[in-house]
């Protein structure tokens, strides 16, 4: 009798952590992507622990965050007004690449290259040679 109460104080004992943790509800897929902050909480904290990868919020974060990839970043281009200017942009609404020589060396002698000879494949770059202007032979104009 001793022995089944025992037993018995042992499985209770060892369910007590599991009962006392409140069931959480698990999140599907739109409630993370309606809560992009919640969303990187979440994917930090399963990141952090690989045994969490195999729960249904961890797998339902990682999908929302999934959906977003090929999507700008919110905010990341400065707004004209703020302390800088706004980038200019091409005919596509896309911010133009920039070729400043200190910057961006290789793209800059591949414009002076393409600018000069204008031959086959350099039609890709020959939309942007009035930039060489800004940036007289590898001087380090601003934008």
């Amino acid at each position: 009798m001793r022995g089944a109460v025992l037993a018995l104080a042992l499985v209770a004992a060892g369910a007590a952590p599991v009962l006392a943790q409140r069931s959480r509800e698990v999140r599907d897929v739109p409630w993370y992507q309606a809560r992009p902050q919640v969303l990187e909480e979440t994917l930090r904290w399963c990141h952090r622990d690989a045994r969490l990868a195999a729960t249904w919020d961890c797998q339902n974060a990682e999908a929302a965050g999934a959906s977003r990839m090929g999507r700008p970043l919110p905010n990341t281009l400065p707004r004209a007004g703020q302390d800088r200017q706004a980038p200019p942009v091409d005919s596509s609404g896309l911010p133009e690449p920039g070729f400043n020589p200190r910057t961006n060396p290789l793209g800059y002698s591949n414009l002076r290259n393409a600018c000069a000879t204008r031959g086959p494949g350099s039609d890709v770059l020959t939309p942007y040679c009035y930039q060489l202007d800004r940036y007289r032979d590898g001087a380090s104009g601003g934008r």
